[in-house]
């Protein structure tokens, strides 16, 4: 049986009020997206501007790095623009006291031969130099021999070089050839009238420790003539 009991309800039809509740929402709605792409635009142009600023900071120093090693290099060459004008400058200073050491033992040589005086006469070895050669492998070696007479006359001579020392805590002695490429055989044979020199590299024998040259000069086929003199081992370093 129907229930007589319930009541209905009639609602009134209002199209007007649901086209202004349906255009308030669609506003609201249009109003929170514009909200929402302004928000989005202000963030994303605050983004840009610190991405800007960052990428002129990390441009700035690119350009001080950038300047720093260009200054590091700079100094690095310096460095080594002074390093080698001082090594010429040492191998110059060296070569012109070389060259000055030579000079007064030829002016020594020169005076001895000029001079008319004195006993000592016949044959006569000069003073030894020694000093390293310029590798570092070697050692240069410059000896004189001259002779002094009343009338000089053009000589023939042998002359003879060895070098004594220790090798492996034994005695050793090494002729002159033997340390010299460029000599063949001894004794080394020559001729002069006033002087000769003898000059050349010496190559050490590995584990060979050198304390004494000892030279010898006598006229070819004269053998009373013989003259000898002993050096201690000194190299002079410049």
């Amino acid at each position: 049986m129907p229930d007589y009991n319930q009541k209905l309800v009639v609602k009134p039809h209002r199209p007007a009020q649901r086209k202004i509740e349906l255009v308030l929402g669609v506003s609201f709605g249009i109003v929170l997206f514009a909200l929402g792409l302004m928000l989005g635009m202000q963030l994303f142009g605050t983004a840009m501007m610190e991405k800007r600023q960052q990428q002129r900071e990390l441009t700035d120093l690119r350009k001080q790095v950038a300047s720093l090693e260009q200054r590091l290099a700079n100094a690095e060459l310096a460095n080594r623009v002074d390093l080698v004008a001082l090594e010429d400058v040492r191998q110059l200073v060296a070569s012109l006291q070389t060259e000055l050491a030579v000079d007064k033992e030829e002016l020594g040589l020169y005076r001895n031969l000029l001079q008319t005086g004195g006993t000592e006469t016949g044959l006569m070895i000069g003073e030894l130099m020694l000093r390293p050669s310029p590798d570092g492998q070697g050692v240069i070696y410059r000896l004189v021999v001259q002779q002094k007479e009343t009338k000089l006359k053009r000589i023939k001579v042998n002359i003879n070089i060895a070098l004594k020392g220790s090798q492996n805590g034994e005695e050793q002695s090494f002729g002159i050839e033997l340390l010299d490429g460029q000599i063949d055989s001894s004794p080394i044979q020559t001729e002069f009238k006033y002087f000769h020199i003898l000059e050349g590299v010496m190559d050490l024998p590995s584990g060979f420790v050198p304390t004494q040259l000892v030279a010898e000069i006598w006229k070819k086929g004269v053998n009373s003539s013989r003259v000898e003199r002993s050096f201690d081992w000194q190299i002079d370093q410049f």
